[in-house]
């Protein structure tokens, strides 16, 4: 399975998008997890899951689902290593 990874900064936490997809047994399928990090903890919620018959179905919606995220303000990054910033000290730490 591949992975893309979002993430979109506000004020006091940052969103997560984590998005899982390819051949799952017969079918292709999309998983995404939408999560939060903020100034105390990481969560993170249950997948939203969507199936296809063939890849190319899968592979358009991914390409939707990326060009939508972008043109928002969401950030791909390449792995789920995300700069958080302390608020209490006003630095990037590493998360």
């Amino acid at each position: 399975m591949k992975s893309l990874f979002f993430t979109h900064q506000h004020q006091r936490y940052t969103q997560t998008l984590r998005i899982h997809y390819g051949l799952d047994g017969m079918k292709y399928i999309i998983k995404m997890y939408e999560g939060e990090i903020n100034g105390h903890e990481e969560n993170e919620g249950y997948p939203t899951k969507y199936r296809y018959e063939f890849e190319e179905g899968m592979l358009n919606h991914i390409y939707e689902i990326r060009n939508e995220l972008k043109n928002i303000g969401w950030i791909q990054k390449e792995s789920q290593e995300v700069h958080k910033t302390s608020f209490l000290r006003g630095e990037d730490i590493d998360a």
